[in-house]
């Protein structure tokens, strides 16, 4: 196995091991898809709406990011069989791993101790932007992706509960990354 596909599955397989971990505990009980919320969303219509606003407001940044001169860029450069693991981690996985984790355990774990839920919302946004790689970098690129992973974090946790299920947060998650990904290959 050559480094470049080695190095695309340490970035991947870890959020597959999780998804089996979780499949596990449901399977023992230890976690119940009510905890996840692994429900149809309660309106299908709440559900576009929602992913269809998140689309426009990412994009609409993206765009006045990219004109104002300040939205950096890495161009891809990665093989082909090790760009097909990373833009599926990427792309699914790591969207439904962190949703499953974030807006699934442990904001109903914050909601279920009673913590107000504009707090629990702005907790587990914070906890999500400092598992984020660029929080820890002091540059301007970086300081932008923080303020845009906070709001994401934050919409994808209304989002679940305006439309009372997981999928929603997950599907918009998963249209940021592909967004993200996509400008890889564009710009």
């Amino acid at each position: 196995m050559n480094a470049e596909i080695r190095s695309a599955l340490i970035r991947v397989l870890p959020f597959a091991v999780i998804i089996f971990i979780l499949l596990i505990q449901i399977k023992k009980g230890r976690i119940t898809k009510q905890d996840l919320f692994l429900n149809k969303p309660y309106s299908v219509k709440g559900f576009f709406y929602w992913l269809i606003g998140f689309l426009l407001v990412v994009v609409t940044i993206e765009y006045c990011l990219y004109k104002a001169g300040i939205l950096e860029i890495n161009k891809w450069n990665h093989p082909f069989f090790s760009s097909v693991i990373r833009i599926t981690g990427a792309v699914f996985l790591a969207p439904i791993v962190e949703e499953l984790i974030f807006r699934g355990l442990l904001l109903n774990m914050l909601v279920k101790r009673k913590i107000n839920l504009h707090l629990a919302i702005f907790i587990q946004a914070v906890m999500f932007g400092l598992l984020h790689n660029f929080t820890y970098q002091n540059s301007l690129t970086a300081n932008i992706g923080i303020a845009q992973s906070l709001m994401d974090a934050m919409l994808f946790g209304y989002a679940k509960y305006a439309t009372r299920s997981i999928y929603t947060p997950m599907a918009m998650h998963v249209t940021g990354n592909f967004i993200a990904t996509a400008e890889r290959f564009i710009f």
